[in-house]
């Protein structure tokens, strides 16, 4: 008889058990590829979502809460940076664009931020999808995932939690112009003019012009390039022209301090959003470390399992097998047999745990860009496909061990 015809007569017989051994290493396995997987998608996505950010100018403090709070909108508490770092920057020398960016406010639960139009289209490099930029005070870009589309309305409310703080009554906005999804947090933003911002604010920039209606005077007539008389801002945007260009303007904002309106000096740094990413890895490299550890020795002790599971089938078998040695068929034929089997649950609980490990890393990757906005998708590669080798050879020499018994087996 044919060992293959034999080895599908005994998976039929001991269904049960083998897809029991098959789950748990699959389930084990999924531990371990569903860990690589999030962690390089959480690598990969924020990555992305900082590409646009090459500098970012803040009062000097954590490097980390000025990331975070610019580049991925989290409520972080920031300083306030003098509106002469942003003079300073205009028309500089290696300044591609630079813009300013305040927060405080939200629309819903989306982040309402104040800055002008160079950073809406970042430079020109992302168009509107739909609409145009705000060209009066009281006109607002919406984000792709904002909720809110061309025509609507809104009150901003103050405060960045949401369910808390109040709606600005008299400050309604239209929504002119939409962004292109962009899979980062600024997808939920609504961007509207930094000096509106600070006019709700009661700290209006250009009081000459209060008796005026702000929300249809023309933005180029109320808005001016120079922002000396803002309180200031919670960062500064800029997208230098080459990369030598942003080492020199790190250095400098880096010791540089300005005046802020009070009188007092503000001490400045320049941040690159990939340095302090790096920085994070670096801090999350332990942790990852040790997590790879713990589903390595998983998946040992579900190989282990498996060793185990093919000695006590290759005992459960033996009347069986040993009624093949009877009837003439040699040691390498009953061991090949019981190897076909323990390796049948190799294979099995190997690709079950691949396909497990992809849709676990697929629900972390849900529940995290539902949290913070950033698009996550897992991709398998090259690392996965190691894993999965790795077991699969473990379970070969696994499996040899039972089949070498199984061979052994004396007839009385």
């Amino acid at each position: 008889m044919h060992v293959l015809m034999l080895l599908k007569s005994e998976l039929r017989r001991s269904a049960g058990v083998l897809l029991g051994m098959a789950l748990v290493l699959a389930l084990s396995l999924a531990l371990a590829v569903s860990a690589g997987l999030t962690e390089r998608m959480l690598r990969s996505s924020s990555a992305a979502a900082a590409d646009r950010f090459d500098l970012l100018v803040g009062a000097k403090g954590s490097a980390t809460s000025l990331l975070l709070g610019t580049v991925y909108l989290r409520d972080e508490p920031l300083g306030l940076v003098p509106a002469e770092a942003m003079n300073s920057l205009i028309g500089a020398k290696g300044v591609r664009w630079a813009a300013p960016v305040a927060f405080g406010d939200r629309v819903g639960r989306a982040a309402l931020v104040g800055t002008t139009r160079a950073l809406v289209t970042f430079g020109g490099a992302a168009p509107l999808s739909e609409g145009r930029v705000f060209e009066a005070p009281n006109e607002a870009v919406a984000g792709a995932a904002s909720g809110l589309k061309v025509g609507d309305t809104f009150l901003p409310m103050h405060g960045r939690a949401h369910g808390a703080g109040h709606a600005h009554a008299e400050s309604r906005f239209t929504v002119v112009g939409v962004m292109p999804a962009s899979g980062t947090p600024w997808d939920r933003a609504v961007l509207v003019p930094i000096e509106r911002i600070w006019s709700m604010h009661g700290a209006d920039a250009h009081e000459e012009h209060e008796e005026h209606d702000h929300a249809t005077e023309p933005l180029e007539e109320w808005m001016h390039e120079d922002l000396s008389k803002l309180p200031g801002m919670s960062a500064v945007v800029v997208k230098p022209v080459t990369v030598a260009d942003a080492y020199r303007l790190r250095q400098v904002f880096s010791k540089k301090s300005v005046n802020s309106p009070d009188g007092t000096q503000v001490n400045l740094m320049g941040v690159f959003s990939g340095e302090v990413l790096v920085e994070l890895y670096a801090a999350m490299g332990g942790a990852a470390k040790a997590l790879s550890f713990i589903t390595a020795l998983t998946v040992a002790i579900a190989l282990a399992a498996t060793l185990i599971t093919g000695v006590l089938l290759g005992r459960l078998r033996l009347p069986t097998l040993l009624e093949l040695r009877v009837l003439g068929a040699p040691r390498v034929y009953v061991g090949t047999l019981l190897w076909l089997i323990v390796m049948t649950v190799a294979v099995a609980g190997t690709a079950g745990g691949i396909a497990l490990g992809w849709l676990f890393a697929s629900l972390c990757g849900t529940v995290l860009e539902a949290e913070t906005g950033i698009a996550m998708a897992p991709l398998l590669s090259l690392a996965e496909a190691k894993l999965a080798l790795m077991t699969l050879g473990s379970g070969a020499v696994c499996a040899l061990i039972p089949a070498w018994l199984a061979g052994r087996a004396k007839m009385h």
